[in-house]
């Protein structure tokens, strides 16, 4: 009986706590966009990195947008590494902006300004 209780607790447990991490991303769109600035982060780290970049809107400001990539393991299978960006760098970003107008994007793919192009697959 305890180890049934254990097994079950065990269980709920993780499938609750991996559905709440896989859920996040349910704070996408479903389309891309293209936005195009200079890097001012980039965060090599579980579970997912992040690349930061400033942005200039159609009225002169700067939004700071974070684009949320793939964990490090991952990232290196498709050709990135802790220097593939750096702050200062120009890029463009692709891919799902987050909704309710946040400045947040799970990134598809980005590409510097001499035309690499990084993403989630090799």
């Amino acid at each position: 009986m305890i180890l049934t209780s254990a097994l079950i607790f065990g269980s709920l447990t993780f499938s609750s706590s991996s559905w709440a991490h896989h859920a996040s991303r349910q704070v996408y769109e479903s389309k891309d966009i293209t936005v195009m600035g200079v890097v001012t982060g980039y965060e090599w780290a579980n579970p997912h990195s992040i690349v930061s970049v400033a942005v200039k809107d159609e009225k002169g400001g700067v939004q700071q947008w974070h684009a949320e990539i793939l964990p490090p393991t991952e990232m290196l299978r498709a050709g990135w590494t802790k220097e593939s960006v750096r702050p200062g760098d120009a890029v463009t970003l692709t891919g799902r902006p987050g909704k309710n107008a946040q400045h947040i994007m799970w990134l598809d793919y980005l590409v510097t300004a001499d035309g690499r192009k990084l993403g989630r697959n090799p």
